[in-house]
């Protein structure tokens, strides 16, 4: 625009204090999520699901149980009628028991 003048000004960032809690998402949450998953993958006429990870590609497997696996790899097996499952090798055994959700970790 003719006329417009514009200026680099330096300025100071506000004080944001740290945080007082740390955010959760809440198991239910998780549980909503696995019955979707489930429902949507019974519709599409598959009697098992199962999600993959790494260090890489973690974001399913997070986003269903909250758990990423930061060495390893893990897979959720998923079917209509049994706790879910997850394949995990030692180095992530221990983390499992900070997963929200009722599933049944194997060593593998």
């Amino acid at each position: 625009m003719p006329g417009t003048r514009v200026a680099l000004a330096e300025i100071a960032l506000p004080e944001f204090g740290l945080p007082r809690e740390e955010p959760t998402i809440p198991a239910a949450t998780y549980e909503a999520r696995i019955a979707s998953a489930r429902q949507r993958a019974s519709d599409a006429g598959y009697d098992v699901l199962m999600v993959y990870a790494d260090r890489e590609h973690f974001a399913n497997l997070a986003y269903l149980t909250g758990f990423d696996p930061r060495f390893k790899e893990a897979l959720l097996i998923l079917t209509r009628d049994h706790i879910p499952t997850l394949l995990v090798g030692n180095e992530h055994m221990a983390n499992t028991a900070i997963i929200p959700i009722k599933l049944k970790s194997v060593l593998f």
